[in-house]
């Protein structure tokens, strides 16, 4: 995608579609979704939805000795 910001810079499209007019779209979310960390926006004319993970589905850092 073009002109993102550069901290959407690891940012995934999972869904790409356009619409005119009124819609309605649900979205079932993973097991792993912090429900109380999910934030959407809506900006020139795009939906932004940001979807975060529960502490305990991140991956772990394991330093190697």
């Amino acid at each position: 995608p073009e002109n993102l910001p550069e901290d959407d810079d690891k940012a995934t499209v999972h869904i790409n579609e356009r619409f005119g007019g009124r819609f309605r779209r649900v979205v079932t979310l993973a097991d792993d979704v912090d429900p109380n960390s999910v934030s959407a926006d809506y900006r020139d004319g795009v939906l932004h939805i940001h979807v975060k993970r529960h502490e305990s589905a991140q991956p772990r850092r394991i330093t190697v000795q």
